[in-house]
């Protein structure tokens, strides 16, 4: 730290590598280096907390917990390019952890570049094809970025996979943002046969009916909810 604070960070990477193992136990590795890197961290020392962290993931390459940290000091401390190399080697060593792939698709959206989330979220479901996170990230890329088709093969899929009550609401919302009534009704009713006890989807439906001036369905719709959802 005091290399760091004197402006010499390459030295201060250099007596992190070569000391950071001295007098710790090899079952005691892992707690006492990410307690040092959380240390440095709650002190200002920017550049020391990586540098152990650099070296805690070269030991310990498929433990997300300590990936999520480092990700975390990166994004509040390193750039933008640090983020990503570092997220990359994330998915990389934990092709299952979803929310490694979800950070590093979001933290690429947020910077704008839709193309690259995208095709982390599709190298994602190749992984992680059941994840229902994945799939409604997915879709929610698309439909935010104006690419309605897309959105509703995706939840379309997702519904194939034996889609949570979330997607089926979701993909009735897609419906409605589209004008297509049919299309909504017919997701909804389905989702319901599906998940009677979801009070969104009664919900929805009776709103449906009632913006299309069916008082008595909507009616029936607002009984119905009551009835399978008196809580």
């Amino acid at each position: 730290e005091a290399a760091e604070h004197a402006g010499s960070v390459m030295t201060c990477q250099a007596i992190v590598k070569n000391t950071i193992g001295v007098g710790v136990d090899d079952e005691d590795r892992k707690r006492t280096w990410v307690a040092d890197a959380e240390e440095c961290k709650k002190r200002g020392s920017v550049e020391t907390a990586p540098a152990i962290y650099a070296h805690v993931l070269s030991v310990f390459k498929f433990k997300k917990s300590i990936w999520l940290k480092a990700a975390q000091l990166e994004k509040r401390h390193g750039t933008e390019e640090s983020l990503y190399i570092l997220l990359s080697k994330a998915t990389t060593y934990n092709r299952h952890a979803e929310v490694l792939w979800l950070m590093y698709a979001k933290e690429k959206w947020l910077a704008g570049d839709v193309p690259a989330a995208q095709t982390i979220l599709q190298e994602a479901y190749a992984y992680l094809p059941n994840s229902e996170e994945i799939w409604l990230a997915a879709f929610k890329l698309e439909f935010e970025n104006n690419e309605p088709e897309r959105a509703r093969i995706l939840l379309s899929k997702a519904r194939e996979r034996g889609g949570t009550e979330r997607v089926w609401m979701k993909s009735a919302i897609v419906e409605r943002e589209l004008g297509n009534v049919d299309e909504e009704r017919k997701l909804l009713e389905e989702g319901l046969k599906l998940f009677p006890s979801f009070f969104k989807l009664w919900l929805m439906l009776g709103q449906m009916e009632d913006r299309l001036g069916h008082v008595a369905k909507a009616k029936e719709a607002n009984e119905n909810a009551l009835k399978h959802c008196p809580n």
